[in-house]
């Protein structure tokens, strides 16, 4: 940590000045404490936006409830309600039901019970969680890594597409969403999908009369990376017209 990073630490209350530390880290939430194998990814993927959530209210010096996440964006990111409760139970969550109006400023919340998840359920990482041990960066590693081999971690890192809900995933973010068919778009992501995302597919596009294969493959690539939501990913063609090639466009 730069000598200018820990002097603008300081002006931060004892707590968030934890949590900036952690974030200096590279070792964040790299696997959720003492998690089903099974569940290892979707899991990651969601603590990973509560994350993202927590570290720009600590960018903002806001209230980490001015960055709850909504409980719909945690069930795109593959969230079910026993993860909800697993998390809960864990103790790495909590939650609130918002009750903001719409000509109010800042949100608004109620409590809930413990394991009850109703419309408009918001989420953020716990509060003894943020300002515990593993706010302060020591022994993060033991706490959170739950023996998940280097074959899961790795898969964890790929994107993920999810055609029931028609969103592409990375690193806990929704990066695309389509609201209509894409049917040239979506058979590159079914593709990727099925192959466990490799670094290069074959062209899946089926044949069309009067198309022609290569320009029709790079005019899909190009609208892939239109309007994302969040600039993680990127596709190109591998060179010959006849591939696909997926890589991490940032952070």
């Amino acid at each position: 940590m730069t000598r200018h990073t820990s002097l603008r630490l300081q002006s931060f209350p004892p707590h968030l000045q934890r949590a900036a530390m952690l974030m200096h880290h590279h070792t964040l939430l790299s696997s959720p404490p003492n998690c089903p194998l099974s569940t290892q990814g979707r899991i990651q993927s969601a603590l990973e936006i509560l994350r993202q959530a927590a570290e720009y209210a600590l960018q903002t010096d806001s209230d980490r409830w001015e960055f709850a996440v909504e409980m719909e964006e945690l069930r795109a990111a593959g969230l079910n309600t026993s993860d909800f409760r697993w998390l809960q139970r864990q103790g790495l969550v909590e939650h609130r039901k918002e009750i903001t109006r719409e000509e109010e400023d800042r949100r608004s919340f109620i409590s809930v019970g413990e394991l009850c998840f109703p419309p408009g359920t918001c989420f953020v990482l716990a509060g003894n969680f943020l300002e515990g041990p593993l706010m302060a960066g020591d022994g993060l590693e033991h706490h959170v890594n739950c023996g998940v081999s280097p074959q899961l971690q790795s898969a964890a890192a790929a994107p993920v597409w999810r055609n029931d809900i028609r969103a592409l995933i990375f690193r806990g973010r929704i990066v695309k969403r389509f609201r209509w068919p894409a049917v040239n778009q979506e058979a590159i992501l079914n593709a990727f999908e099925e192959d466990g995302w490799p670094e290069r597919i074959d062209d899946p596009i089926p044949p069309q009369i009067g198309q022609e294969p290569k320009r029709r493959l790079a005019d899909t690539i190009k609208c892939l990376n239109r309007k994302h939501m969040h600039h993680l990913l990127h596709f190109r063609g591998d060179g010959t017209g006849a591939g696909v090639i997926w890589e991490p466009s940032g952070i």
